[in-house]
């Protein structure tokens, strides 16, 4: 990027710039004739001055226009103007003065508008080509860097800068011809009061930006200790569990609180330091007034100044420690903008950045060609070696077996082949092309990579699997014609230099991947997700997906037929008491106290049970069947109970999942409850928020899962009297927030599995879960839903790496990533994935079928599975050893070299 701050805005902006500029300059002439009709009203019309020698008239409105005498002076009466008496004259001045306010009132109001688009529009530009620099990184660099300081940098940090470039050369301008306009028209009319005014402008100008450098010194400082703490904060948080496992919270908020109170001594000082020039600069500014009023009305007094002058003069002046005022404040702006740009621009910078899009678009490789390693080795930050120079050659396509510990060179190895690393000495050639030269465009297109850690994004399951495909860019013209709001937001792309092509078109590149369509692909999908053994972990996923309106007749028709299959089939097989139904007059055992008072599906946190005592309906509901004091207590000997249970047990101990009494449950929250109430006098009543708090403990309790024995029969007969006010009485405004259980109906925003069980699984019961979900799976199947519910399953929030996905998932959706595309080369790390399988043999030939046609290094930590592979690299260490045999796959010098690493081995084995 442009290092310059003031070249990057003049060559992104010039024609905004120029239009704003000439508009400024329209705008003068304006400004002067403002400053000159106070004069006009004292003196003409107030003071008679145009009333002299008897004339009982005057001209209004008389415009002529003047030619300078090099161009022969000659003058143009464009308009006579009219004859007015004195009070005519002022009235007339009065509301050519009230006129000229509105245009400079316009001409203000058009410029600042303008200058804000400006502005925005620029720092739009701005962020757009900070993180595209970003991507253009290599590798390494983009791993080497702090994702919560390259967020802040590019959010925050370059705010102030995008805030400035509308002003970097409008703002001058302006406030220059404001101020140059009020300072001649002052010398115009006084020589003296005019200097004075100069005087004091100047000292203004030079002093106060000296005062200002230490100000500038210390917000660069801001600044760095600002992006420190947030890059602190960042790491911090990303191994906040751990810190929490080893009791490490008071250090870290030692580290914290230290880089607040630093953060804090730079800001107090900038404080100082800005309010002491602050003041100095009011005070120079307020000054002048002074030697105005003291001298220009001697002058008035010794008649070498009339009294419309002089008012003339105060106003002008009026206008012009404001433009001058914000000139500094420009300045310093100017000078603080500056040093942030080149602070942001150091970070981004790069002497080796790569290409990333491809002039002429990506063609595909020959059937046949080489990779080839010429002397590969890679070194990390102290020169000790991660990769020990290697070199062989594999004809494509065909298979090439990577075997090595996790650690090993291996990992290393498929990172360089895979393009994930480019800081290596050697060369990568595919047939004769430098892979380290290749664009990002072609590399991506020809190498399909997964390594030993998952990089999932969040978003769906399906947005990460086809996110190598969203390559394609959109057709903009066979979209048809574009909506006035489409078209605005195409524009304003354009001239902001961001991607003009919609983030919500079709990006996909059916065709570089070789279907024709969405069917094809998802059939291609599947085939992956059969290969890696996770079809059945996906329709689980769909198990736990909810179901939202609207849903079809024939949806609902579907799933209210394979609920009633589940029931019958667990009748028939007599595991019914697996689940136990809703019931409306029956109590459920197996379901929290709120949801057997509810009795239905809650679409809004309106009846959240954290809240539920404090929302009207449902307290006048537990207030008539009497349930808020029985609630209490057992929320009170649930704290007396469970505080105990957890006394002296870590973080993580398996009772904190069975005690867990709801989502938003707090464990540091029950031992402040058991101080409140240890210190409470049980003859009066508890404070609401406590009171609240407890009730939504009890309201979370389910008997069989926490087996405290505090239900019996009398309170499940109130709850269920409740629940009967509650259904029949409920309002109105609250119709749509409980979509209340019934046989016949489907339960909106409650899971496919709830669904189809319409009950809740016994606790206690062994393997229960699995057995149901077997059940659910084979009556959605015999319904006809079983692909709803594989795409349901596809379509599940992934988390960030992951976090909300199977183990099994997390591996394999980088390898379906890395296949779907279709690549000529692949470069797949199944260790990982191998360790968790039950059949990994079956596995691996299952994927060497698939990848038959593609040159396929297979990145491995068992050599058992890969002996008949034709090229192994086996590594020891950072050492790989080339172990090849005769075959159409390998060449002679990989076979020659194989020969020798093999016959080291043989003697290091032997020592």
């Amino acid at each position: 990027m442009e290092p310059n701050l003031f070249r990057y805005i003049w060559q992104k902006s010039r024609g905004e710039q120029i239009i704003v500029l000439l508009i400024i300059l329209v705008s003068i002439p304006f400004n002067w004739a403002s400053f000159d009709v106070p004069k006009r009203i004292v003196n003409d019309a107030i003071q008679g001055g145009a009333f002299r020698d008897g004339k009982t008239t005057a001209t209004f409105l008389d415009i002529t226009l003047h030619l300078p005498s090099w161009l022969g002076g000659a003058s143009f009466r464009i308009h006579e103007g009219i004859q007015v008496g004195q009070v005519g004259l002022l009235l007339g001045l009065s509301s050519y003065f009230l006129l000229l306010v509105l245009i400079n009132g316009a001409f203000k109001y058009v410029i600042n508008v303008r200058k804000g688009i400006l502005g925005e529009r620029m720092l739009r530009r701005m962020r757009y080509d900070l993180f595209s620099q970003l991507m253009r990184f290599r590798p390494e660099e983009i791993r080497s860097v702090k994702p919560a300081e390259i967020a802040s940098m590019i959010k925050d940090e370059v705010e102030p800068v995008g805030g400035f470039v509308g002003d970097a050369f409008i703002q001058p301008v302006f406030l220059l011809s404001q101020a140059l306009t009020a300072l001649v028209f002052i010398m115009a009319q006084s020589f003296w009061l005019g200097s004075i005014a100069l005087l004091i402008v100047l000292a203004q100008a030079i002093i106060i930006p000296i005062l200002r450098r230490e100000q500038l010194r210390l917000g660069r400082e801001r600044q760095i200790a600002s992006r420190q703490l947030a890059g602190r904060i960042g790491e911090i948080v990303d191994a906040g569990p751990m810190i929490q496992g080893h009791g490490a919270t008071a250090y870290v908020q030692a580290d914290i609180a230290g880089r607040l109170g630093r953060l804090f001594d730079i800001r107090y000082a900038l404080f100082k330091r800005k309010f002491a020039v602050k003041f100095l600069n009011n005070l120079l500014a307020q000054i002048t007034p002074f030697f105005f009023y003291a001298i220009g009305g001697y002058f008035a007094l010794q008649g070498r100044l009339d009294i419309g002058q002089l008012v003339a003069v105060i106003a002008a002046y009026r206008d012009l420690p404001s433009p001058i005022k914000e000139l500094i404040d420009w300045d310093q702006q100017r000078n603080d903008v500056t040093i942030k740009y080149e602070q942001v621009i150091s970070q981004f910078s790069s002497d080796d950045t790569l290409v990333l899009d491809e002039a002429n678009g990506c063609s595909p490789l020959p059937a046949a060609g080489t990779v080839r390693l010429e002397a590969v080795q890679m070194l990390d930050n102290r020169g000790q070696p991660l990769l020990t120079p290697l070199s062989f050659n594999v004809s494509r396509p065909g298979t090439v077996a990577v075997i090595g510990p996790p650690g090993s060179g291996k990992d290393v190895l498929g990172r360089v082949l895979g393009r994930q690393a480019t800081n290596y000495t050697g060369r990568v050639l595919i047939d004769g092309d430098p892979l380290s030269e290749m664009s990002v465009e072609r590399a991506s297109h020809l190498i399909g990579y997964s390594g030993d850690e998952a990089e999932i994004i969040a978003g769906t399951m399906r947005d990460n699997i086809l996110l190598p495909l969203r390559r394609r860019r959109p057709d903009l013209k066979s979209s048809g014609p574009a909506s006035p709001q489409d078209h605005r937001r195409f524009v304003e792309a354009v001239r902001s230099g961001n991607s003009p092509f919609p983030f919500e078109a079709d990006w996909t590149d059916y065709e570089g991947i070789g279907v024709a369509d969405g069917a094809e692909l998802a059939a291609r999908v599947r085939r992956l997700l059969d290969l890696f053994g996770c079809t059945q972990e996906v329709f689980e996923l769909g198990l736990g997906g909810k179901v939202m309106p609207p849903v079809s007749a024939q949806a609902t028709e579907r799933i209210i037929t394979a609920r009633g299959v589940v029931a019958a089939e667990l009748e028939r097989i007599n595991l019914g008491e697996l689940i136990e139904p809703f019931v409306l007059d029956r109590y459920n055992r197996n379901a929290s106290i709120a949801e057997n008072l509810i009795f239905g599906t809650l679409t809004s946190t309106r009846f959240d049970n954290a809240t539920l005592l404090f929302e009207p309906y449902a307290h006048s509901i537990l207030q008539a069947e009497a349930l808020v004091e029985p609630l209490a207590e057992m929320g009170g000997r649930i704290v007396a109970t469970v505080v105990e249970i957890f006394e002296g047990l870590p973080q993580g101990h398996a009772l904190f999942e069975r005690y867990s009494f709801g989502e938003n449950f707090d464990f540091e929250r029950l031992g402040e409850l058991a101080d409140i109430l240890a210190k409470h006098d049980m003859r009066g009543p508890l404070d609401r928020e406590t009171e609240r708090d407890l009730v939504a403990l009890a309201l979370g309790y389910i008997e069989p899962k926490h087996r405290l024995n505090l239900i019996d029969g009398r309170l499940e007969r109130r709850i269920l009297r409740a629940r009967e006010s509650f259904r029949a009485h409920l309002p109105a405004d609250a119709a749509g927030d409980v979509d209340f259980y019934a046989p016949d109906k489907v339960m909106l925003g409650a899971s496919v599995r709830d669904n189809l069980m319409f009950g809740r699984i016994g606790y206690g019961i062994p393997d229960a879960s699995r057995r149901v979900a077997e059940i659910v799976l084979q009556a959605l199947e015999r319904s006809g839903l079983g692909e709803a519910l594989y795409r349901l399953g596809l379509d599940t929030e992934s988390g960030i790496r992951g976090r909300y996905l199977p183990a099994r998932l997390r591996q394999v959706v980088p390898l379906v990533q890395a296949l779907v595309k279709a690549p000529q080369i692949a470069v797949l790390d199944i260790s990982a994935l191998l360790a968790i399988s039950d059949e990994p043999g079956d596995m691996v030939a299952g994927l060497r079928s698939y990848c038959e046609g593609m040159t396929l290094f297979l990145l491995t930590g068992d050599a058992n599975l890969v002996e008949d592979v034709p090229l192994r690299i086996v590594f020891h260490g950072a050492t790989g050893l080339v172990e090849a045999e005769e075959a159409p796959g390998a060449a002679n010098d990989a076979g020659d070299r194989g020969s020798r690493f093999a016959e080291a081995r043989r003697m290091e084995a032997r020592s």
